[in-house]
Order: structure tokens, then C-alpha cells, then sequence
């Protein structure tokens, strides 16, 4: 009898754990720079699963929606090419037009508000980066939607670079939304394989749960200056 109340309490907790992380909460670990320097390479970040809505364990979906991802918010999904997991931030909602005009980010046909930095601090423990992805040769901006909206960060090229250079423009459909990494000019995101359906976003990153320095020629260390830090 003991033996068959350990495996029940066993089976109760590993439910407990599938729902928890399926349809709740969940973390993901961050494998590449598209983000930087929002959120940098082995950060483990917590995903709001509740966000938006309901998704039942194992399903790729919404069954109940309570309310859509906002420009600026930093969002999960399946890209819908390689069904990989992605992290992306929101910059283009159903209706609008979004275009770059010489690498600024234009909404509507009005300019993002961008301050270019000289501080440059935040970019000091880049981990374990690329070339592509590091912050040689690139300019540091703060970034702002709106007056009411959150500053973020985002790297662009000094030199040439695909922001740079883009000259399209996406008017995103109702229903979908226009994703872009903060990294711009290292990021696989919706400039190239297109809209991601709002029903199929997971939920919102909120903060990093953990994080992992594994920089090339020194021994993985936590960085716990950024345990628990906020995403915005």
C-alpha cells in the first residue's frame, strides 16, 4: 500500500508539473542573440502562459482569449516556418503599416522615438556571442513606442546592415502581428517568413528567471545581477 501511495504522489506532482508549465507558466531558455541586449544568450526567461488566454496542455492554440499582445510586449511562439520557438517583440498589431526609414522604425507614417546611447555598460557581458551578434560596430538606442509606453533597448549596425537598408513596408492583417528582435540586424523574425497568428502567441516573457554566463575561455558562471530581472 505504501509503495502504491509513493507512485500516486509521484504521477500528482508530474501532472501538477506538465499543467503547470503547458498552461500557466513556464521558462525558456534563450539559445541566440536576436534579443540583445534585452535579453542575452542562456537567460532563462518566465513566460506568462495566462497572458492573453487558455491553452490545454499540448495544444498550440488558444481555446479562450481575454485579451491581444500590445506593440512592445516581448512574446512566445512557434515561427511559422520551422515551427522553432521564438522570442520576439511585438511592433506591428493588425492595421497597421510598418516600414524603416533608414533604420528607424516607422508606425503608421510616424517615426519610433530612438535616442542613441553613449553609455554603452549594458553591453559588457555579452556572453557567449558571435560576431553578428555582439556590440562591435553597432550603435546602442533606447527606443519608445509611445509617451505612455515602456524604453527598451535595441542594437542596429553603424554601417550598412539590413534595418539599415530595408525599404518595405508590412501592412500587417487583422489577427496577426508584425515581430522583430531587438538585435536587428541579427534576428530571423517577420521581416522574412511573415506574420505570427495572435491566437498562437504562448504568452508574454515577464522576467529572467535565471541566468547562465558560458562565454567562450572562462567556466559557466549564474548571473545573478540578472536573477528575476524585469523584461521590458
Amino acid at each position: 500500500m505504501k509503495q502504491f501511495v509513493w507512485i500516486r504522489d509521484v504521477i500528482v506532482i508530474i501532472t501538477f508539473m506538465v499543467l503547470l508549465r503547458s498552461s500557466i507558466v513556464n521558462w525558456y531558455v534563450i539559445p541566440t542573440g536576436s534579443m540583445l541586449p534585452t535579453i542575452k544568450i542562456r537567460d532563462h526567461v518566465l513566460v506568462n502562459k495566462l497572458s492573453y488566454g487558455l491553452m490545454l496542455p499540448f495544444m498550440s492554440y488558444q481555446i479562450i482569449s481575454w485579451d491581444a499582445p500590445k506593440r512592445g510586449d516581448i512574446v512566445l511562439f512557434d515561427s511559422p516556418k520551422d515551427h522553432i520557438t521564438f522570442v520576439k517583440r511585438v511592433v506591428g498589431l493588425g492595421g497597421d503599416l510598418v516600414t524603416f526609414d533608414n533604420g528607424v522604425l516607422q508606425i503608421n507614417n510616424d517615426k519610433v522615438k530612438e535616442v542613441l546611447q553613449e553609455d554603452r555598460g549594458i553591453l559588457a557581458d555579452m556572453g557567449d556571442q558571435t560576431p553578428c551578434n555582439n556590440g562591435d560596430g553597432k550603435n546602442l538606442y533606447v527606443e519608445k513606442f509611445s509617451d505612455k509606453a515602456s524604453e527598451h533597448f535595441v542594437l542596429r549596425s553603424v554601417n550598412g546592415g539590413n534595418t539599415n537598408l530595408e525599404t518595405r513596408t508590412w501592412s500587417v492583417p487583422e489577427g496577426k502581428l508584425l515581430v522583430v528582435g531587438d538585435n536587428r540586424d541579427c534576428s530571423n523574425d517577420g521581416r522574412y517568413w511573415g506574420y505570427v497568428d495572435v491566437d498562437k502567441i504562448y504568452g508574454k516573457a515577464t522576467r529572467v528567471f535565471y541566468s547562465i554566463n558560458t562565454s567562450e575561455g572562462r567556466f559557466p558562471s549564474f548571473r545573478t545581477d540578472r536573477f528575476f530581472a524585469k523584461l521590458q
